[in-house]
């Protein structure tokens, strides 16, 4: 018996269907049934999971269109360098080199930093390496000892700085990209990294994987993406010997399960090169409550994006804006720029600028 092409990227797209549609109803109703009562009219305690990872630096945003459309990762599809960072599968997008720069002032003046470099290596797939660094900036030391008021009197043991040296702090994580489209529709990637966080002596390293999944269904531009990051394992600050009692806990990864789509609204054709893109996602952490990021990217005159988007069950952060630019210097260099405003609550707001250099 013959089965033609066609028939076997049907079935391919229901199964691929059918198995987002399963994972959606057992996350439902796995809430559904954390919602029962224990007993008569006994409710069960809200458990949020709040502050159970370290490590938070690997939430932060690491370019600007993401950063724009509401943190969106997974799904959003067109990849660059930087979906080492978001989505790896999205990084066989690439035809050639990529190479993506940010920069980002974070909230009390903490610099945040990353560059990714992705080769495109034919039939073998598409390799990467890239880095994020995050500076906290120089802080004053602290001890306690006894304290004296101006007449000499004695006031207890109290904080003093004066006097002291400064420390600084920073978070690292650095690590290696592999991504290749497996057949027209399927797009597979993952990136693997060393982490490493330092306050003053004391540092803590470990390792975390990503994996994601990106998949074009066939129903229009619509794809579906699954995304799993920072899986590793635990980490502990080493470095304490003499200046405290008693080690410190190990510290979590944070771990987060992703599940996004995105659509073409508007699709570039021959009169036109206009795109509109929605995409959207939810988030499942392990340190605190469900999430849902909301991003729409609008492409226009064949060099020109204007994004926004909104990050909803958020502590602070809200909504986001920005657009992007992009020229070709001649057919085979393509030099982009893109920035991105992000609401972030009672810390105001954060800038993030992006460039990138295709070959």
């Amino acid at each position: 018996m013959l089965i033609r092409k066609s028939d076997m990227i049907n079935r391919t797209n229901r199964n691929f269907i059918f198995l987002i549609a399963v994972i959606l109803f057992s996350g439902q109703a796995a809430g559904q049934v954390g919602n029962n009562t224990v007993g008569w009219g006994v409710e069960p305690l809200e458990i949020s999971r709040v502050a159970a990872a370290g490590w938070q630096f690997l939430k932060l945003p690491t370019d600007a269109r993401s950063a724009a459309l509401g943190g969106i990762k997974s799904a959003i599809g067109h990849g660059n360098a930087n979906s080492a960072f978001n989505n790896p599968a999205s990084a066989s997008d690439i035809t050639g080199s990529d190479i993506q720069l940010s920069a980002m002032n974070w909230v009390a003046d903490i610099q945040y930093n990353s560059i990714s470099y992705v080769q495109n290596a034919g039939a073998w797939g598409t390799f990467g390496i890239n880095c994020i660094y995050l500076n906290y900036g120089d802080m004053v030391r602290t001890k306690v000892a006894q304290g004296f008021d101006a007449l000499g009197n004695d006031i207890g043991i109290v904080p003093i700085t004066e006097g002291l040296p400064t420390f600084t702090a920073h978070d690292l994580a650095a690590g290696i990209l592999y991504s290749r489209r497996i057949t027209e529709f399927l797009q597979v990637g993952g990136s693997l990294k060393y982490t490493e966080q330092q306050i003053d002596d004391a540092k803590m390293g470990s390792w975390a994987l990503d994996i994601g999944t990106l998949y074009w269904t066939g129903i229009g531009s619509l794809r579906i993406s699954m995304l799993g990051k920072n899986f590793g394992p635990d980490g502990e600050f080493l470095t304490y010997e003499g200046r405290i009692a008693q080690a410190p806990a190990m510290v979590k990864m944070p771990m987060i399960f992703i599940l996004g789509a995105a659509y073409d609204i508007v699709q570039p054709n021959n009169d036109s090169r206009q795109r509109l893109t929605l995409a959207a996602e939810y988030v499942k952490p392990n340190d605190g409550p469900d999430k849902a990021n909301v991003g729409l990217e609008y492409f226009m005159f064949s060099n020109i994006y204007f994004r926004g988007g909104y990050r909803f069950n958020y502590d602070e952060e809200s909504y986001t804006f920005g657009f992007g630019v992009e020229y070709s210097v001649d057919d085979d260099i393509k030099v982009k720029m893109d920035y991105a405003y992000a609401n972030v609550g009672r810390f105001k707001y954060v800038n993030m600028l992006t460039f990138g250099f295709g070959f």
